[in-house]
């Protein structure tokens, strides 16, 4: 499949003499990962059709190539690009590098790489974009990767560029049009990664509580504590430093905890099977799930749906509730 690289002309004939423009760089490496960088071409052209009559600002966007040409990409994706420029007067204020699994290695050419120190030397800010395997075979220097763990590694690389584009629109056009632009863009859930509470919060009790909803609206996924820590604006240090105090639970507990809320929840109110369940919840596998509900309730899945649905009356006499008060001080202590 080939794409002609038709990002180069995006606002540039729209740009007049009075426009402050930022020419932006894509470098493709042979067999890159385009998730990201689409992601990150996509917001800027969103937020610059926002803002286009508020402000002069402007992005010129050029995909480029060591080579030029066609660049085969993922997946036999081929993209069209220019030739790395040769005029040492052209700059950019963004260079974006994407590549498998080591970005920077695939640099150590004499051409790119000496691009790139050019570049850097002229103010650009350069960001490597990595899927952290070799994305059309699913391996890396240790071997063959899951298909999970090729799922989790692109899902981190398209977080990376989220974060990336919104710190390059924030600067530009603010923050408001930054989230704005991201929600508009058609294949990423900006959610996943930027906390809209964010940029309302202030205190370090708020920070907590804004990482404590952000864990609850993705358990789902595979989140670690530094994905919380980035989504609300603080290091990982500070993070587990203060969620015990604000909280009363440390993170990777409290995430435990919301899942085994929504399992016994699915289980309640759905006849979904164990395995479905676990993966709706963020754990990978039923096995897993079982071990965590016979750690924590004291009962399997199986036994626990049986149990409350025999028990259907007593419940909705206690409001509904799907956890007895027993079991949610178990959930509340369990440690995985």
């Amino acid at each position: 499949m080939f794409v002609e690289n038709n990002l180069q002309w995006i606002l540039h004939k729209q740009i007049s003499a009075a426009s402050t423009t930022q020419r932006i760089a894509f470098v493709l490496t042979e067999s890159c990962d385009l998730l990201g960088i689409g992601a990150i071409a996509e917001a800027l052209e969103c937020a610059c059709s926002m803002a286009m009559s508020e402000t002069s600002k402007r992005y010129e966007m050029r995909f480029l190539s060591e080579a030029g040409g066609h660049v085969k990409c993922d997946r036999s994706l081929f993209v069209s690009t220019d030739e790395l420029p040769k005029n040492g007067d052209e700059t950019f204020a963004h260079v974006f590098v994407a590549g498998r699994t080591h970005s920077r290695a695939t640099c150590d050419t004499p051409s790119l790489g000496g691009w790139l120190q050019r570049m850097k030397a002229n103010g650009a800010r350069i960001k490597f974009l990595t899927a952290g395997f070799e994305t059309s075979n699913g391996t890396d220097d240790q071997g063959t990767v899951s298909g999970y763990e090729q799922a989790r590694r692109r899902r981190a690389q398209l977080g990376n560029a989220v974060k990336a584009a919104f710190e390059v629109i924030r600067a530009d056009f603010g923050e408001s049009i930054a989230h704005e632009a991201l929600r508009r863009t058609s294949f990423v859930d900006s959610g996943e990664w930027l906390s809209p509470s964010v940029e309302t919060t202030n205190t370090a009790g708020e920070r907590i509580r804004a990482a404590a909803r952000w864990l609850q609206d993705n358990c789902h996924r595979a989140v670690s504590v530094n994905d919380a820590a980035e989504a609300c604006a603080m290091s990982q240090r500070t993070l587990l430093r203060n969620f015990q105090t604000y909280i009363g639970a440390s993170p990777s507990e409290y995430l435990q905890r919301v899942r085994l809320e929504r399992a016994c929840q699915l289980l309640v109110e759905t006849s979904l099977p164990a395995d479905k369940v676990a993966r709706r919840v963020g754990l990978t596998n039923g096995d897993r799930l079982g071990k965590l509900f016979r750690r924590c309730v004291g009962k399997s899945p199986i036994e626990y749906r049986a149990w409350m649905r025999g028990n259907s009356g007593a419940n909705e006499a206690n409001g509904g509730t799907v956890c007895s008060v027993d079991q949610q001080s178990a959930l509340a202590t369990c440690d995985e």
